[in-house]
């Protein structure tokens, strides 16, 4: 499978939510009130892997 060089910073919502158990609304709820980073390629938002060193490690 090809993968895109931003994929070694970047995961996609689908990725976050599964690492932190929360639903894709949540997500891009958190996304629209800025509670976290995202950048948008394309029309899918991505979220920066190094999120998981600002998040509280009990939500992990």
């Amino acid at each position: 499978m090809y993968q895109h060089k931003y994929e070694e910073f970047y995961m996609s919502v689908n990725e976050f939510c599964e690492r932190l158990q929360i639903s894709s609304s949540t997500a891009y709820r958190m996304i629209k009130s800025q509670q976290i980073p995202a950048v948008k390629f394309g029309r899918r938002y991505k979220i920066p892997r190094s999120i998981f060193e600002k998040i509280n490690p009990r939500y992990l």
